[in-house]
């Protein structure tokens, strides 16, 4: 049995005691919160020149920047404070979902669909210049979560519709961190499985039908069976769940679950879905394409296309490009790497 790890980020004098603090979440949500209406507001109602507006500089600019940076540097924080979550939670009060999202649909085939279109859109309408419909797709961003999580059971949202989460999701494969047990042994011999059902009530009063005081991870990771960063929006649900504080955020060698296959809780294999290799292909080859679209030749491209299909729409010539960047180029350049890979080894 392996030690245990030589560094966890819920044993550090400061930050450890806040992250196991229970509404620790809700501490980083709030501002996040804010200034996404902020955005919203600025977005529709502010200056229409998209450098002096909140909304574009903000949502464009930096939080990209620093989405990456925190991804790269530690691990999925992003989705730990996100405020779209926060809202839904707060619904959550009032009404419960009862419906258990649709089996056919328990994959990233339409998260991939979700994000291609957004690519698109930021390419189409110009999302970077245009406040307006910045302002519109994080108010979009609200409703769907609401609207989804509203309707279905535990982070549906979150695991199978959500872009964002599920750029987070590809990125943080190439974590240092990761949220663990700490011992094996100690879950093997845990009788309630917490981390998975959440906490209860030991209440007299409502022994006939204990309370959930603690959720347990909505995502269906069972922390036991769980490996790498894949589907784990950072929630701390299972640390605040384990009644025997045996889960941590924990280093590990950066890209390590690349290197293997296990049968990993909630995911199965990486080699047996097809759509997670779709989601890793779009967020590859996604990225070439956004950068591509920053050039100047992408404008002479569009222009000879335009001409070579008499077309005076945007839309068909950047379909055109759309297909060669994330279906053309990723068969060719994948087959070929598949090809070799198989006849070298």
């Amino acid at each position: 049995m392996s030690g245990p790890p030589s560094f966890d980020l819920l044993r550090l004098p400061i930050a450890g005691p806040f992250l196991r603090w229970r509404h620790s979440r809700t501490f980083l949500q709030i501002p996040l919160l804010l200034i996404g209406l902020v955005m919203i507001a600025h977005g529709l109602f502010g200056p229409t020149l998209a450098p002096r507006n909140l909304a574009t500089t903000l949502g464009w600019v930096h939080f990209r920047g620093a989405l990456v940076l925190v991804l790269l540097c530690a691990g999925n924080f992003f989705c730990f404070a996100c405020p779209f979550i926060l809202v839904r939670d707060f619904a959550r009060r009032f009404f419960q979902p009862v419906l258990n999202w649709p089996r056919a649909l328990r994959n990233k085939w339409l998260s991939v669909g979700l994000l291609v279109a957004i690519l698109f859109s930021y390419e189409l309408f110009g999302l970077w210049a245009s406040p307006w419909w910045t302002a519109c797709l994080i108010a979009a961003y609200f409703v769907a979560a609401l609207a989804v999580d509203g309707v279905f059971k535990h982070a549906s949202f979150c695991k199978f519709v959500c872009p964002i989460g599920q750029f987070n999701f590809v990125a943080s494969l190439v974590s240092p961190l990761e949220v663990k047990v700490r011992d094996q042994g100690v879950c093997s011999a845990c009788a309630t499985k917490d981390c998975i059902k959440g906490r209860r009530s030991t209440d007299l009063v409502a022994i006939t039908r204990p309370a959930l005081i603690q959720r347990g991870c909505e995502l269906a990771l069972f922390q036991p069976l769980k490996a790498g960063n894949m589907d784990c929006t950072f929630c701390l649900d299972c640390v605040h769940a384990c009644p025997h504080d045996n889960v941590g955020i924990v280093t590990r060698p950066v890209a390590a679950e690349l290197m293997t296959d296990p049968s990993r809780s909630g995911i199965g294999r990486f080699s047996q879905r097809k759509d997670i290799s779709a989601l890793v292909t779009v967020f590859t080859f996604g990225a070439l394409l956004n950068a591509f679209g920053m050039v100047s030749p992408v404008y002479a491209l569009e222009s000879w296309l335009s001409r070579k299909l008499h077309v005076s729409h945007q839309a068909p010539v950047l379909g055109l490009i759309f297909a060669f960047f994330l279906i053309v180029e990723p068969a060719l350049l994948l087959g070929l790497a598949a090809w070799a890979t198989k006849a070298w080894s």
